[in-house]
């Protein structure tokens, strides 16, 4: 004897097993592309987070270079010392001026300098270049800085009474010793990568100190001039070129500095499936490099025209 199931009895009967396994695929996809959505917001918000983080690290570096850059050879003008105007006895020493001499730049290629704490004066010397082509290079900056009333001066001035010039790191620094033209403030300051951070090294502090973070490379090629300075051609860059050697005449025609900083992430951001896409990067030498530890690096750049040099 068979049994009827009446239409209510099937209504209330529950979901097949068929129909449970449909609605627990169709949930687990739904579920599945929001969590990919959300992944990839985060994805992008750890991306966007470490492009700032990378944009402000390499803009304060060459902000702060810039700056020391700028005013590399300026000196105050006064009056000459009788040594000095001895040249020129139809001259009286009272109308002659005078500049302190030193060298505006210097820098190693491929290399940092031997002697950190060498004064521009001496002057330093450069490590044996490294072999590898990317290899930081090392820059020296050197200017007067002139103390003056109120904004005047081209230094910010503290320490003792407020009168005395900071370095690159914020230390106030004492005089230059020159018994012929009188004792000035001369600020000479090395910029060199170190530990993955832009070390910089001032007069008035014994060792160098890490200046911006995250920064793993500094390139500087150098704008020289065709001529001497003063002579037709002498105020225009010709060609850029990495440092010369200490000593060399080449020195003389500088008349801009590039400057090129890579810097980095703080972090890992990057998968491995976008990697080869926003990994790239084209590093200060112009070459195209992929990131493979999952950092994010960048290179920026910037020309500075030594005025000071020009006539």
């Amino acid at each position: 004897m068979f049994r009827t199931v009446s239409p209510r009895a099937r209504r209330q009967a529950g979901f097949t097993t068929i129909e449970l396994m449909i609605a627990l695929v169709i949930a687990l996809l739904v579920v599945g592309a929001l969590l990919e959505a959300m992944l990839s917001a985060l994805r992008s918000d750890r991306y966007a987070d470490a492009l700032a983080q990378v944009t402000d690290d390499a803009g304060f570096a060459l902000a702060v270079m810039r700056e020391q850059v700028a005013q590399a050879g300026f000196s105050t003008a006064h009056a000459a010392s009788s040594s000095s105007s001895s040249s020129s006895p139809a001259a009286p020493a009272s109308a002659a001026l005078a500049l302190h001499a030193f060298p505006p730049v210097l820098g190693c290629a491929g290399a940092n300098f031997r002697d950190i704490g060498a004064a521009i004066l001496a002057p330093p010397a450069c490590d044996v270049a490294s072999a590898d082509p990317s290899a930081s290079d090392a820059l020296e900056v050197a200017w007067e800085a002139s103390v003056l009333p109120a904004s005047s001066s081209n230094a910010i001035l503290g320490g003792r009474d407020g009168t005395e010039p900071f370095d690159c790191l914020g230390n106030s620094f004492a005089k230059t010793p020159d018994p012929d033209e009188g004792d000035y403030y001369l600020s000479d300051s090395k910029f060199y990568v170190a530990a993955g951070s832009l070390f910089c090294h001032g007069p008035g502090n014994a060792a160098g100190a890490a200046l911006a973070q995250n920064i793993e490379n500094l390139h500087v090629t150098y704008g020289m001039s065709g001529a001497a300075a003063g002579q037709s051609g002498g105020d225009q860059v010709a060609y850029y070129d990495a440092a010369p050697p200490i000593g060399a005449p080449a020195w003389a025609n500088v008349v801009a500095i590039r400057l090129c900083v890579q810097a980095r992430s703080a972090a890992k951001v990057l998968d491995a499936d976008p990697m080869a896409a926003i990994g790239a990067y084209v590093d200060c030498g112009d070459v195209r490099r992929s990131s493979s530890d999952g950092v994010l690096r960048r290179t920026f750049s910037t020309t500075v025209v030594l005025q000071n040099r020009l006539p």
